[in-house]
Order: structure tokens, then sequence, then C-alpha cells
């Protein structure tokens, strides 16, 4: 679908990251070091930022772990949740990925990783921060652990809901967003008391479109496990 503007989803550069922790702004954004708006790309060659499998004693604690394309996906952190890494595959030779989300002030919890199965398998790692919750998602490229990569995008929602769902029906899961409807230019706490909408990126950090605003996250459909279909979606004005 196209758009006539961008609303409060925009590809901004990492130096707003600092914002997004102190709750500074509001919506959807999508954050990928050195992006332009429509710089929006596959993540197929993206780094992996895949670091010593052997992980630390003290970020060994799995919070999460799911098996996706036949490959065992573990969400690692520290006691308190504020250092995370994602392993796929074995214990002793997996690739273990260290994620952004932490850098941005985000604590993991047990329901911090999504997982999606399909024509490309795709896991979201998700924590809340001052004022949201902030995302990242990594894809495979192919089949086994080492396929897998980081998109270097993170997504934001003021909201503080981010998941997985094959909203256009292509086998191919893409990134919800609940965010609040206002103007980019808007108070913090305005913006908090604005109707929200349920914004669909694909994989490459590409708008898919929006749903219709609703007063409150609870009027979406099938709140607070949002499901959103391809009729329900319009452009993001």
């Amino acid at each position: 679908m196209g758009r006539t503007r961008v609303p409060r989803s925009v590809l901004v550069t990492a130096v707003v990251a600092a914002l997004v922790t102190a709750g500074a702004l509001g919506g959807a954004v999508v954050l990928r070091p050195g992006a332009q708006p429509n710089d929006a790309r596959p993540p197929d060659g993206a780094p992996t930022r895949a670091v010593d499998a052997r992980c630390p004693p003290e970020s060994c604690q799995v919070l999460a772990s799911t098996e996706v394309a036949g490959t065992v996906v573990a969400l690692l952190a520290d006691s308190d949740g504020g250092s995370g890494r994602v392993r796929f595959g074995g214990q002793a030779r997996g690739l273990v990925v260290e994620t952004m989300v932490t850098t941005m002030g985000a604590r993991l919890t047990g329901d911090s990783l999504r997982c999606a199965e399909g024509a490309r398998p795709v896991c979201l790692v998700r924590g809340a921060v001052d004022g949201g919750a902030v995302g990242e998602v990594l894809v495979s490229a192919g089949t086994g652990e080492g396929t897998w990569r980081a998109a270097e995008r993170l997504y934001f929602s003021d909201a503080g809901y981010l998941s997985l769902d094959d909203v256009t029906g292509d086998g191919v899961a893409e990134v919800v967003v609940v965010r609040h409807d206002c103007a980019p230019d808007a108070a913090p706490a305005r913006c908090r008391v604005a109707p929200v909408v349920a914004q669909v990126f694909d994989l490459g950090g590409t708008e898919v479109g929006c749903t219709r605003r609703h007063t409150a996250p609870s009027g979406l459909r099938g709140w607070p496990e949002v499901e959103v279909r391809r009729s329900d979606l319009r452009d993001c004005r």
C-alpha cells in the first residue's frame, strides 16, 4: 500500500537510540544505522553480531526457548534481564547473537521471545522500556542455525505491543506494532491518550499498512494478542 506521509513511523539513524530509552519518541519507530526513509532492504546481508557460543556464567540463564525451522532457539540473559543473547542450535556449538534491545534499556523476561515458522522463519526479541517497548527481528536465510541474521532494525511501540503475524497471508510473518496515532510533534502526555492503530511492517522494515483507529488497545481484535487481517489494512495517514 502507498503512503502519503510517514506518521510516527520513520526509518532513522541509531543516534536517536537514547531518546527511545528515555521515552521521548512516540509511535512505531524503525531504527537502523544509516537508513533513509525509502532505504528499507531485506535483512539477508545484515551482520549477525555473533559472539562466543560459550556463554559467560552470568549470562547463561535461559529465559525462553522454542523450536523453529528445525532449530532450537533460546533467549539467554543475565540475572536481571539487562543483557541478552539469542542462541540458535545446541549449547555446545550453536550460533549466539547478541541482542540490541538491552543496549536501549530493555529488560528481558520469559515473554520476550517470539518466533514464527513459514517460508522465512523469523524471531522477535522484545522488552519493555520507559515509554513503551522495543523489539529486534532476526531472520533465517536458509536452513540450519548458521543462517540466522539480525535485521539491524529496531521497532518501538509507545503502546507497549510488538509481535509477529502473517498478516498478508504470503507465508512470511510481518512485524505488528501497536502505536498511538498522534502528530510527530505531539507532547508525550498528549500522545499517550490518543487513539491507537496496529501498524504492520514487512521484514525489510517497509510499511505494509495500518488498521483503523481505536480509542484504546483493547479495541483491537484479539487483544492482548492482536489479530490483524489483510482486509484491516489501509494507508497509515
